[in-house]
């Protein structure tokens, strides 16, 4: 029988494994064996906020459990879909399990979308998988970083393609992240007359500067509100992308650039620590930056497959960049799984690594 990872809603630091019987297909639908995927923060993010987001209704469990989502590639092992033949493979989001079942629809030679009845009220962005014979972001042996980095290299690159219209510097918090990374790459090399600041902890300092990825970097210590701090040569306008989502990190990068900041994006929340925040923010009011929304729109504009190919032709120069900057880590088997997650969830994965799982 199948497996699949669960974690207790209420905890999501309370994982573990579950067999459950594989039903035949209805007509139409297709079955996926789970292959390689990755794991990071970004998918502790949709354990934290499965509820409160959403997260747990693309591969639902029951009331008292939930199956993290993670992107990666899946093969068709079984098939009533004949535009969807037994091995063919797909990249999209997928349930930290062996197995999905999906009912294709909309289907292009691009991608497809799943038309399940439980996700047809669930974003489209997530609901799409792309043809990897077709699709032109895809190689061989390009898979273990397109599984971990592509969903945040998607919103580095729309958001820094957005900030280029209005910001001379850009001030990135947390940024050994990932989607930092890909954020400060993209301004660099799509918008080199923008300035990029990453503010990071003391212990990823190192890491950040070895990257190239930033013109200057700070440690958090170093932003001082008043004046005499390490932004105090920022010239404006200025925007603050908040990737740690921490409220104090943030309330002092307000603080100190003052008036020349013109735009506050919240991004992610890898670090909700790094003092204790007053409640007092000054200047502009923070706005969120949720990518399915963005790239939905951005593919509605310009066309689906132009978009996409856009977004390919800078994925792969950027993919030959993280390939040297970023070390794969590999495990496989339930227990190898289950530990990167809990690994995970504590923060015990250093920036520098791109941890890729298999079955």
């Amino acid at each position: 029988m199948p497996r699949r990872l669960v974690v207790r809603r209420s905890d999501p630091s309370d994982i573990s494994a579950r067999e459950e019987a594989a039903g035949p297909l209805a007509d139409g639908q297709v079955r996926l064996r789970v292959d390689l995927f990755g794991l990071s923060s970004n998918n502790i993010s949709y354990a934290l906020y499965g509820d409160m987001l959403g997260y747990w209704d693309y591969f639902p469990v029951d009331d008292d459990h939930g199956c993290v989502p993670v992107w990666g590639f899946a093969d068709v092992t079984e098939s009533g879909h004949e535009q969807l033949p037994v091995g063919a493979r797909l990249f999209g989001y997928l349930p930290m399990g062996e197995e999905l079942v999906i009912t294709p629809a909309s289907i292009t030679d691009l991608a497809v979308d799943d038309a399940s009845p439980h996700r047809a009220g669930l974003h489209p962005w997530y609901n799409r998988y792309y043809r990897c014979d077709t699709d032109p972001v895809w190689t061989a042996g390009g898979e273990p970083m397109q599984a971990t980095m592509w969903a945040l290299f998607m919103t580095g690159w729309a958001l820094a393609n957005q900030l280029a219209e209005t910001a001379g510097t850009v001030v990135v918090s947390s940024a050994s992240s990932k989607t930092a990374l890909a954020l400060a790459w993209t301004l660099h090399h799509h918008h080199n007359d923008i300035t990029v600041v990453g503010a990071t902890s003391p212990r990823n300092l190192a890491f950040v500067e070895t990257t190239g990825a930033y013109d200057h970097v700070v440690a958090y210590g170093a932003l001082t509100p008043g004046g005499g701090g390490a932004l105090d040569d920022v010239d404006g306008p200025a925007a603050f992308v908040d990737a740690a989502g921490s409220p104090a990190i943030r309330e002092r990068v307000h603080a100190e650039l003052g008036t020349r900041l013109i735009d506050s994006v919240g991004l992610g929340a890898t670090h909700q620590g790094a003092g204790t925040a007053t409640g007092e923010l000054s200047g502009p009011t923070p706005r969120f930056f949720f990518i399915p929304d963005v790239a939905e729109q951005l593919a509605e504009t310009a066309g689906r497959a132009s978009y996409h190919a856009d977004f390919a032709a800078a994925w792969k120069r950027f993919a030959r960049w993280i390939d040297e900057t970023l070390t794969v880590e590999s495990g496989s088997g339930v227990d190898e799984i289950t530990a990167a997650y809990r690994k995970a969830m504590v923060g015990g994965v250093g920036p520098e690594a791109a941890r890729v799982l298999t079955w």
